[in-house]
Formats: C-alpha cells, sequence, structure tokens
C-alpha cells in the first residue's frame, strides 16, 4: 500500500509538525529532537528534585509530596516516552521502514543495536512511501552535531577516567559506608 504519491505530494513545509508522526526526520534532525526532548525532560525533573528536597525538611509532608513527586515524574516520562516513539517513527520513515519497529526499543540488548541503527543508517535520498526527504532546518543541523560532539566527549571522557583510576572514588565511598555500617552493628550488639 503506497502511503505517499511523491508526484502529487512534494515536501510541504506547512504540513510538516515536527512531533507528528507522519513524514520523515534525517541523522541530525532526529539527534536534534532527541537532544531537544531530553533537555524538556530533564529541567522540570531537576527543577522538581530542588523544590522536593527544599520542602521535604518536615516529615509530616514528606509522604504527600513523595506521592505529588512520583505521579508527576510519571507524567512527565509518560510524555517524553511518546515524543521519543514519535520522532524515531520519523526517522524510521526517512529509512523506508515501518513505524512499528520502533518497538524495537522495548527489547533489551536489542535497544542497543536498534538505536545504532536509527542514528547511523543513512537515509532513503529520494521520496519514499512515507513522503519526500525533508531538509533539515539550520538549528537541527547545529544541535544534532552539538549532540554528537557531546556524545563523543562523553566517551572521551569515560575512557579517560577508567584508565586513569579517577573512579576508584567510588570503592572508596563504598568501603567508608562499609566501615560506618559495621561501627553501627557493634554500637548495638554492645547495649
Amino acid at each position: 500500500m503506497l502511503i505517499h504519491d511523491p508526484k502529487e505530494h512534494p515536501y510541504n513545509p506547512s504540513l510538516d509538525h515536527p512531533l507528528s508522526p507522519r513524514g520523515r526526520f534525517g541523522r541530525l534532525a532526529y539527534l536534534a529532537w532527541y537532544l531537544v526532548l531530553s533537555l524538556a525532560f530533564m529541567l522540570p525533573v531537576m527543577v522538581g528534585a530542588i523544590v522536593f528536597g527544599l520542602l521535604s525538611a518536615s516529615p509530616e509532608s514528606q509522604g504527600n509530596l513523595m506521592m505529588v513527586a512520583f505521579i508527576i515524574m510519571l507524567i512527565a516520562y509518560v510524555v517524553f516516552f511518546y515524543y521519543i516513539i514519535v520522532i524515531t517513527i520519523r526517522r524510521l520513515h526517512d529509512l523506508g521502514q515501518t513505524g512499528w519497529l520502533c518497538l524495537l526499543m522495548l527489547v533489551p540488548l536489542v535497544n542497543l543495536f536498534f538505536m545504532l541503527y536509527i542514528m547511523f543508517a543513512k537515509g532513503t535520498p529520494t521520496n519514499n512511501e512515507f513522503g519526500a526527504p525533508r531538509p533539515n532546518k539550520t538549528w537541527e543541523d547545529v544541535v544534532g552535531k552539538i549532540y554528537i560532539a557531546l556524545t563523543l566527549l562523553g566517551l572521551i571522557l569515560a575512557i579517560v577516567l577508567v584508565a586513569s583510576g579517577s573512579l576508584d572514588f567510588m570503592d572508596q565511598i563504598f568501603i567508608d559506608q562499609m566501615q560506618k555500617d559495621q561501627m553501627q552493628i557493634e554500637q548495638i550488639q554492645n547495649y
């Protein structure tokens, strides 16, 4: 079944809504929107965590605040996950694939290879059954390249930290906590 007839419907920017599953996203547009959605999700989470930390000083209000925080986080995550699915469907359309393949994101380990495919595979250069290629907006090119640079920087930093042994402080924190726990156990036993 042909969804798009390129002779009748060339790319029309006025019909293209980026948060709609219809249409296509190139690699950089996908990465740009992924970063924007991630930041849009993380900002309220960080503000909520700060506000929750400030308000949870009184023990009697802590239970209610925890429930409200959990509900808000759940709603935010569902909205975030929905839009990640939407942009992934658009990316799959650019690859000439059905959007149903986005369900592979739910399969552990397979999702890693699937995401690599989504990020690196070259889209169909001409019209396909999902429409004409969508030209990236300038900001999408810039933000997509920033996403790539941040990812590479993060990988390099992780390798340097592991190679230099800078993560040994985590072991020391664990050892310190075990020693504190042992001292508390000994104090309880001495009573």
